[in-house]
């Protein structure tokens, strides 16, 4: 779990407290992301927590070369440049919007801007890569080991795929899990949609442990995360406060104690770390 003194900041300050932002950036953090204050329980406090959670998992692995999908923002990229990697890749469909948001960073000329459709990208065009990143996508996908297999094109021998999604054990969760879609070409025509809107289905631990071994991946770590004490679902939000900041990231860090079982019902999120294993084995 993140630590207190990072998350205390990201919610007093915005995320600009761990993206190396230029000043002039504030201009255009119109929802406050990188320069608003946020307190838990709410949507705004889990997702700081999820941009930390995501940034401090990648930082461990020590990557020199990494590629994020569906990169948003790129701000990820930003941060693990800043951080020592040699090479970082922002990925994502909507390249103007891309190269608008990578501008508002220090190191902007040190990201590598990469428009496209992932399924029409080839190693042979971008290399391979020591971590390839994929947060909050999987599920917009109406193909998902197809979309694995296709990131397990891009990580080089050894490397590792981050992949984070929504948990689809959450007890409030009311789609679809993967495994009781009987109709994924049906879903195709409302893919690579924003937001929850566009979520087709969710996936459980268990599914996409299943999917990550058909796609050339075997599961190195897991993490099941995002209580309502950060979330804000269940109607905690009523209570969001500052007040409230160190008793929520205090249950939030007591919930990684609770057994497996109960924290896939009681998390909102799950965050995958993946090999790639050789593929004799994988296929």
């Amino acid at each position: 779990m993140v630590s207190w003194d990072s998350y205390r900041a990201v919610c007093e300050r915005g995320l600009s407290s761990v993206r190396p932002m230029r000043a002039s950036a504030s201009a255009l953090d119109h929802e406050g992301w990188n320069f608003g204050q946020a307190w838990p329980p709410s949507y705004f406090a889990y997702g700081r927590m999820r941009a930390l959670l995501t940034l401090d998992i990648a930082l461990a692995l020590q990557p020199q070369s990494v590629r994020e999908v569906a990169a948003g923002d790129g701000a990820l990229c930003a941060s693990l440049k800043q951080a020592g990697a040699r090479r970082v890749v922002a990925n994502d469909l909507r390249g103007d919007n891309l190269r608008v948001s990578v501008g508002q960073f220090t190191n902007a000329a040190e990201i590598e801007v990469l428009e496209g459709n992932l399924f029409d990208l080839a190693p042979e065009r971008t290399g391979l890569f020591e971590l390839v990143v994929a947060a909050e996508i999987i599920e917009h996908v109406a193909h998902a080991e197809a979309f694995l297999r296709q990131l397990r094109r891009f990580v080089a021998s050894g490397g590792r795929l981050l992949i984070s999604t929504p948990n689809g054990d959450y007890f409030r969760n009311r789609l679809p899990t993967h495994s009781k879609v009987t109709d994924f070409t049906a879903l195709e025509a409302r893919q690579f949609q924003p937001d929850a809107d566009g979520h087709l289905f969710l996936l459980t631990d268990r599914e996409l442990t299943s999917l990550a071994a058909a796609a050339g991946f075997e599961v190195e770590s897991r993490l099941a995360w995002g209580t309502p004490a950060i979330t804000g679902h269940c109607r905690s939000s009523i209570l969001r406060s500052p007040r409230w900041l160190r008793t929520c990231h205090r249950i939030e860090t007591w919930a990684q104690r609770l057994p497996l079982a109960l924290r896939r019902r009681l998390a909102f999120n799950l965050i995958f770390v993946m090999r790639a294993v050789d593929s004799a084995r994988a296929y």
